[in-house]
């Protein structure tokens, strides 16, 4: 690419949402380039397990990067449970009147089938190309890169980062926000004696939240336990992690039989500044990074994604770089932002916390739940859709 091409839109980031960002871009009409720092691969190794909402399933299916049937596994109820408590809820799809509540797929599925899908609709992605900063004219801004190795550059009306904050710096931001919970995710695929089926569990237990993810005859496991605790549970066999993930979460699944691919990430919650002027929006992790507890951060991106565009699809083309556009997209997602943010945050809090009033309390909520369909019926939206006004 030489210095001075023109594009409506450069995405900085080739992840999931960056990649959505840049099919709807081009669904509505705007020429639109990808910016990866990773090397392009033929299989990507990450075995990472993610929950996408029904919500997220419409975004890909319309933008025609849905997965194989093979691929995604549907999430039809997710059984709620406070260990030691009396409370518990069961959230259906049928609550809701859908088919499925979303499904479970694996990151090295859906990201090719993105990729795929923006090699269908002529969309580039240059990769090995690192944004290193930007310069902003009247109507456009340059970024100028390092494009394995060769310095080049490039301009466009947005440039939208998607890349998980990590060029936060070249745009003079920086995150407002930064909680570290002190605690790790252990996550992994084990199987149990009793079929899966379409149920997913989310168990707090006093050695951590657990949630089980169905994937046909097994689940992908995600286990929050303390940052203190994390080397020595890696460290056991597979024989005495079982044991110890048993005690922990119990039989309700029946007995766990097997267990791999162990892995540990850290927990945090992370909030970005946000643009004030024109030329430059954030989405996804780039703009919130979200405690997995409600599996909320990914769906929240998809959402950036689609509602960016919408907000793109109404602007003039040359007004795509103005202060009122990025203001307008600020303004549409603010509230589903805020609302998802406090959510998994509260979420995580009330259930971390152990006193006995607390998880009383937490019972009679869970009861209440079960009880009456308004609550079922607004947890399900949020799960699902983000809050609507």
């Amino acid at each position: 690419m030489t210095a001075g091409v023109q594009y409506d839109v450069v995405v900085i980031g080739g992840g999931p949402v960056g990649c959505a960002v840049a099919l709807a871009m081009k669904n509505i009409g705007l020429s639109t380039t990808v910016l990866e720092t990773q090397p392009e691969q033929s299989e990507i190794s990450d075995g990472r397990t993610l929950a996408l909402s029904w919500n997220s399933y419409l975004i890909l299916n319309r933008l025609n990067a849905w997965l194989h049937d093979e691929e995604q596994f549907p999430i039809r109820s997710i059984h709620i449970s406070d260990r030691g408590s009396f409370g518990q809820s069961v959230v259906s799809a049928s609550d809701a009147k859908l088919t499925e509540l979303g499904f479970v797929v694996r990151f090295k599925d859906l990201l090719p089938r993105l990729r795929k899908e923006l090699t269908n609709q002529n969309i580039k992605t240059f990769f090995e190309s690192t944004a290193t900063s930007i310069e902003k004219f009247e109507g456009h801004s340059k970024i100028a890169m390092d494009m394995n190795g060769v310095s080049t550059t490039i301009t466009a009306r947005l440039i939208v980062m998607a890349d998980g904050g990590q060029s936060l710096n070249i745009a003079g931001l920086k995150h407002k926000k930064s909680i570290d919970y002190g605690h790790d995710a252990i996550v992994g695929i084990i199987t149990s004696d009793t079929k899966p089926h379409d149920v997913a569990y989310e168990r707090f237990t006093s050695a951590g939240p657990i949630a089980l993810l169905p994937r046909g005859n097994e689940f992908a496991f995600v286990w929050s336990v303390k940052a203190t605790e994390t080397k020595q549970l890696l460290s056991r066999s597979d024989e005495k992690f079982l044991g110890q993930f048993q005690d922990a979460f119990g039989d309700r699944c029946g007995r766990f039989t097997s267990i791999r691919e162990k892995r540990a990430y850290g927990l945090a919650t992370r909030i970005a500044e946000q643009p004030t002027r024109g030329g430059i929006v954030i989405v996804g992790n780039a703009s919130q990074a979200l405690h997995p507890i409600a599996a909320q951060g990914l769906n929240l991106g998809f959402r950036d994604a689609w509602d960016l565009a919408e907000v793109c699809r109404h602007a003039h083309i040359d007004n795509l770089f103005s202060n009122k556009t990025v203001s307008a997209f600020r303004k549409k997602r603010r509230w589903d932002r805020l609302q998802t943010t406090l959510f998994s945050a509260g979420l995580n809090h009330l259930f971390s916390n152990k006193t006995s009033g607390i998880r009383g309390a937490r019972g009679l909520g869970l009861l209440a739940l079960d009880l009456i369909p308004l609550a079922k019926k607004i947890l399900i939206r949020q799960l699902i859709f983000g809050p609507k006004l």
